[in-house]
Order: structure tokens, then C-alpha cells, then sequence
């Protein structure tokens, strides 16, 4: 739950930061997002990083994720070393730091990739391939749930192959962008291929080589898949087809700093933002929003929002 800027405090800088946040995580326009990150190196260069005495927690919190999802190399590296000089004094919420440190050890990681060659090209290329064809039947516009069934039955056979012979893609193999595309279309498919997949790719995110929210996504829809709690918070359940809700999760009191760990933002705006992406998943189900679920009419959906920035 967000927490108020203190009161009897100035309200204006907390409520223009969560404009910030709320346009960057919310819009495609690329002038609007380019504002955005102006407004925040602006508010950088007077004010710092604004602390918790400040703002409050929320708005804390949401200058660091606007800055380290946005921002360019250069200016990030400004401002990490100010987050941990913050972070030091008490001023700053504890997820907010390793939320940080977790998004520029990625971005590192993702950087050094974008110049190299895939090991295996003709895979990077069927990869993208398949997910043309899994991503086309889940736009919001004209959803078919029995096109996508059709959808997921066409790739089940291609991703099992490529798993059989080749494991988890790794960035190595074929690239930062093919390597989680890879995962997304795994979501979609059986609980078998994904109980398969956890360990490989585990071992794919220890080793630099895969991508952790990717993985939180798969390892919270198998243990929904087994009946129990989700540990990252990344699956929303359509109960009795009504309404988008939010996966029981283990240890729900830090979930947000298990989040930022695999620099993931809050519980609070993930939730907000794939209910508003996706604000007709469940009404689309209707009548069939038990399928696929352990408990009778709960539906878990997979919805990946971030795949522009996280």
C-alpha cells in the first residue's frame, strides 16, 4: 500500500512525481515519455534525490523507478551514486536502493549484449517467429479466447523442440530481446513445459544469462499451477470471471523487496497496471474463466506489460 507524503508537508513535488510515474508506466507516446524523463533529470539537478522526510515513501520510491527505467546510461550512474548516498542516511525506502542496484546490474548486462552476435541465429529468428503469432491473438482488440488456444497449440510443439534440444535460450544464443521472448510464449503453455523450464532457467538469470522478472513470471504461474501461493506477485486471477485479483502470495509483508531483487516495481503499481491493460481479461473469458486454474473457476493470467521496459 503506498503511504502519503508527511503530513502538513508540500504536496506539490510528491503529486508531480506520481504524474511521473503514473505517464511513464501508463503511456506509449514517446514525447510524452521523453517529457517525463526531462521533468525528472529537472527536478535531479535542483532537488536531488527526494527523500522520505520529503515526499513520503511513495513518491520516493517512484523517483528511483522513473530515473532507472528511463533514463540514459550516464544519468543513471548520477544518480545511483545519490540513491546509495540516500539510502545510507535513512532517507530513502529500503526496495527503493536495491530496486537500483538489481536494474543497473540488467542494464549492464542487456548493454553488453546489443552490439555482440547471437551464437545461434537462425534460432533468435524462429523465436521471433513464433512470438508474432503468440502475441498477435492477445491484443486487446477482437480478443478470442479460442484463438489463442489455437495460437498456443500451434507454438506447443515448436517451443517443446526447441527446449528439448537446446534448453533455455540464452543471451549468448540468441540475444537479450529472443531469450525472454522465449519465456513469455513458455507462460502460455503447459504446467509440464514450465516445471520443466524453472531450473534451466534459474541457472540462465544466476549466470547473467536470462532475464529475472522473466522468471519470477514463470515460477509464480507453476506454483499457482501446483495450488500454492505465488512468492513475487506476478500472477492476477480472474474469480468466477468477474474481476482481476491479485494471486495469494507467500511472506505478502516483503514481497516488495523480494520484487525489487529481480528489479521488479512495487506489488501496488504492477497490479494497477495490468488491471488497466487488461481491464477486459476476465469479461473475455466468461463462461470458460475456470479453465486452466487449480481452484474451480479461478483463472490465473499471464500478462506482461513491461515488455517495453522491465
Amino acid at each position: 500500500m503506498r503511504k502519503p507524503a508527511p503530513a502538513g508537508g508540500d504536496t506539490a513535488l510528491p503529486e508531480r512525481i506520481e504524474r511521473l510515474v503514473d505517464t511513464l508506466l501508463t503511456s506509449d507516446d514517446e514525447g510524452e515519455n521523453a517529457s517525463v524523463l526531462s521533468e525528472a533529470r529537472a527536478i535531479f539537478e535542483r532537488e536531488g534525490v527526494p527523500g522520505l522526510t520529503k515526499v513520503g515513501d511513495s513518491a520516493a520510491y517512484g523517483f528511483v523507478l522513473v530515473n532507472m527505467l528511463g533514463q540514459p546510461p550516464e544519468f543513471r550512474s548520477r544518480l545511483l551514486a545519490r540513491v546509495r548516498e540516500a539510502a545510507v542516511r535513512g532517507e530513502l525506502p529500503q526496495d527503493a536502493l536495491v530496486f537500483a542496484e538489481a536494474r543497473r546490474r540488467q542494464t549492464e548486462i542487456e548493454e553488453r549484449y546489443k552490439a555482440a552476435t547471437p551464437s545461434h541465429p537462425e534460432l533468435r529468428d524462429q523465436i521471433s517467429r513464433l512470438l508474432e503469432d503468440d502475441q498477435a491473438v492477445r491484443a486487446r482488440e477482437g480478443f478470442d479466447l479460442e484463438k489463442m488456444e489455437e495460437a498456443d497449440r500451434r507454438t506447443a510443439g515448436p517451443l517443446q523442440a526447441i527446449f528439448d534440444r537446446y534448453g533455455v535460450p540464452t543471451y549468448d544464443m540468441v540475444g537479450v530481446q529472443a531469450a525472454k521472448d522465449f519465456v513469455v510464449m513458455v507462460q502460455h503453455q503447459s504446467p509440464g513445459l514450465r516445471l520443466a523450464v524453472i531450473p534451466k532457467l534459474k541457472a540462465n538469470v544466476d549466470a547473467g544469462q536470462g532475464e529475472p522478472g522473466t522468471y519470477a513470471l514463470v515460477y509464480d504461474r507453476t506454483q499457482r499451477d501446483l495450488g500454492r501461493k505465488q512468492l513475487y506477485g506476478q500472477q492476477l486471477e480472474c474469480a468466477n470471471g468477474k474481476a482481476l485479483e491479485l494471486a495469494p502470495i507467500e511472506d505478502a509483508k516483503n514481497v516488495d523487496l523480494r520484487r525489487a531483487e529481480l528489479g521488479l516495481m512495487r506489488i501496488d503499481l504492477y497490479v494497477q497496471l495490468v488491471r488497466r491493460s487488461s481491464s477486459d481479461a476476465c469479461r473475455a473469458l466468461g463462461s470458460d474463466a475456470s479453465r486452466g486454474g487449480k481452484e474451480e473457476g479461478v483463472t490465473a493470467i499471464a500478462v506482461t506489460p513491461w515488455m517495453r521496459l522491465w
